[in-house]
């Protein structure tokens, strides 16, 4: 696992929407996660 830089922005990215996803009891929860996800990314620049 990435312990610095971009790399472990990403992987922490990733691991947040992996877990928002699985506790996300909807379809609307999901986008909402997916939409939160996608701004960590662009603020994080990764």
């Amino acid at each position: 696992m990435p312990d610095a830089g971009m790399f472990a922005a990403a992987d922490q990215i990733m691991v947040a929407a992996h877990d928002l996803a699985v506790v996300a009891p909807g379809d609307d929860e999901v986008d909402e996660a997916v939409r939160l996800v996608e701004e960590a990314q662009k603020r994080a620049g990764v």
